[in-house]
């Protein structure tokens, strides 16, 4: 299941990230940065699980940075 989800997830963000890219249309970008904090989200519970709390813990971090960037600009 979350092999799915995190697949879903990047999917999703590299779609974003390649529109921006190709239109220089970056109104989407909080999307791109709420979809990647869900990638790495689900990265951060798969090595959780997978007994890995330190490379879990940074990547939980990373995904809190992230989700307060993508409400930052999304607020802001």
């Amino acid at each position: 299941m979350l092999k799915i989800l995190r697949f879903l997830f990047a999917i999703i963000t590299s779609s974003f990230g390649l529109y921006g890219m190709l239109s220089d249309d970056f109104r989407y970008a909080p999307l791109m940065l709420l979809f990647m904090g869900g990638t790495m989200l689900v990265m951060g519970l798969e090595e959780y699980k997978n007994n890995k709390k330190v490379s879990a813990s940074c990547l939980v971090g990373a995904c809190l940075f992230v989700f307060y960037t993508s409400f930052d600009i999304m607020l802001g």
